[in-house]
């Protein structure tokens, strides 16, 4: 993508590794964060703050999360006739340097 003639504006990456990741291959291709491309991620693991720039990340609450996923497993379980029901949680845009917001 980076090779293209107009490199994407953004790139938002399915974890903040991976974010960290295309923040590599960004300066790598000679082009800035967030100057060129900005970026974003997905967990606000610890390293998105040590990073430079600093990585804009959506936060999820781990153990809102863990508790869907074991009621989810138990219904299954109890019920596997019954379709999934969908579970929306909420989640939390922490904004830092990688996409010039801060």
């Amino acid at each position: 993508m980076l090779d293209l003639s107009e490199p994407p504006d953004a790139i938002f990456a399915a974890s903040d590794i991976m974010a960290i990741g295309a923040m590599a291959a960004i300066e790598d291709a000679g082009l800035r964060v967030p100057e060129d491309v900005a970026v974003a991620g997905i967990d606000d693991i610890d390293v998105a703050r040590m990073v430079s720039p600093s990585l804009t990340s959506v936060r999820q609450n781990q153990s809102q999360l863990v508790a869907a996923l074991i009621d989810a497993m138990f219904d299954l379980l109890d019920h596997p006739e019954v379709p999934p029901r969908a579970t929306i949680l909420p989640i939390e845009l922490v904004t830092r340097e990688s996409s010039a917001a801060e």
